[in-house]
């Protein structure tokens, strides 16, 4: 039988460090990393068993909360995609609308929450939503902020941001991950001008990052990966990030104002797209310097009208190009790590330059990855910086000399 250790002195000061500055419920005994974002949303932080239950929150305290204050009355949404638990101790009223730590959800999976939560409270006045994932902070906040819109709660993200941000911890601080927060966004975009959310296909023409990082001993090596992101499972609700493309190596030299990579081969990407930049050093260290997701839905529907270029090409048939710019403080990672500016300057800025696939276009301008993976080599134009290690890790390995696209 599973150990409850509610009381415990020694535990809930533990479980107060790794719950860090979200705000506990702290009443009728209990001491649990749950808030009440409103009066029928709750977030907490994910429910666990055994060991793990001594430092989080333990699934039967959450039981006998819930259970002691909405019997029969709340239902739970689990947004976790690495774990799961006993349902059953929650009366099997839980749903899971599962994606990954520290990243924003598929876009498709925003609007079946919001309608799941809205059917669910719209059956009584006494039902409450319970939203967690493992913290119950930024994904949980990420899809309690697009209820709060979906909704009417609140009419724009930064409403909802701010208020969940102030109900959820004591500085104020709820989603932070600047890719949570242009989701959110995405979903207030779409609610505000009642968009009907249909796919585009784009792909990158150039990428720039101005200006260059000033890397240990001034000079660096920078690649990068691109993911899309894709819906499977009997229900489409499970998630899987596919790497589609892994670029060749760039050197980053010393007194130039930008770096310029230009994507000779014409990737076609669809939705939600994750692009991951990394530096590596001489000595051979690699680390991830920033990612980013981004909708190409999004970025084509745009309310900044001046970034899309209606071009003539030589056939007189009209192609799309939109820029998509994103500061410093809008790229995942760096936005905390470098906050005193030294390797990324305050003013940097990442911008893309995408161009819209036309409908009927031959497919011989443009390559489009075939899911299961398959790999090919190609060569990079782009200048390149050489060493001799070859796939530092399964995962994370970049090819020496050469751009591979899967």
């Amino acid at each position: 039988m599973a150990t409850s250790f509610p009381n415990m002195n020694i535990t809930n000061p533990i479980r107060g460090l790794v719950s860090k500055r979200r705000i506990r419920y702290k009443q009728d005994g209990f001491n649990l990393d749950l808030t009440y974002i409103t009066d029928s949303i709750i977030a907490m932080g994910y429910p666990a068993s055994n060991i793990e239950g001594v430092y989080r929150n333990h699934i039967d305290d959450v039981v006998k909360l819930l259970d002691s204050k909405h019997n029969n009355h709340y239902f739970i949404y689990n947004l976790c995609s690495e774990r799961t638990y006993d349902t059953s101790k929650f009366h099997n009223r839980v749903q899971t609308f599962p994606f990954d730590d520290h990243n924003p959800p598929k876009i498709e999976l925003i609007q079946p929450f919001c309608h799941s939560v809205h059917d669910w409270l719209s059956k009584d006045p006494e039902n409450v939503a319970v939203v967690h994932c493992k913290a119950g902070k930024g994904r949980t906040g990420t899809m309690i902020c697009c209820y709060l819109l979906h909704s009417g709660a609140f009419a724009t993200a930064d409403e909802a941001l701010d208020h969940y941000g102030q109900a959820r911890t004591q500085d104020h601080k709820g989603v932070t991950i600047p890719s949570q927060v242009r989701y959110i966004r995405y979903y207030e975009t779409l609610l505000r001008n009642k968009l009907l959310y249909v796919p585009v296909s784009m792909y990158i023409k150039q990428i720039v990052l101005e200006p260059v990082p000033n890397f240990a001993g001034g000079q660096g090596y920078v690649c990068f990966s691109i993911s899309q992101q894709t819906l499977q499972g009997q229900d489409d609700t499970q998630q899987k990030c596919t790497k589609l493309y892994k670029s060749g190596v760039y050197e980053v030299k010393r007194g130039v104002s930008q770096l310029l990579i230009t994507m000779d081969l014409c990737l076609v990407l669809n939705g939600d797209i994750k692009i991951e930049f990394y530096n590596k050093s001489k000595i051979g260290r690699k680390e991830r310097v920033f990612q980013f997701w981004f909708n190409t839905f999004f970025v084509m529907n745009q309310e900044d009208r001046t970034n899309e270029l209606i071009e003539q090409n030589g056939s007189g048939e009209s192609k799309q190009s939109c820029v998509l710019t994103l500061k410093k403080d809008e790229l995942d990672i760096v936005n905390k790590k470098d906050k005193q500016n030294k390797v990324f300057s305050a003013d940097f800025r990442l911008t893309l330059l995408l161009e819209k696939v036309p409908k009927n276009q031959p497919n011989w301008r443009t390559y489009t990855p075939e899911i299961p993976r398959l790999s090919q080599d190609t060569p990079s134009e782009s200048s390149e910086a050489e060493w001799s290690e070859e796939n530092d890790s399964a995962e994370e390995g970049w090819e020496s000399g050469e751009s591979t696209y899967l």
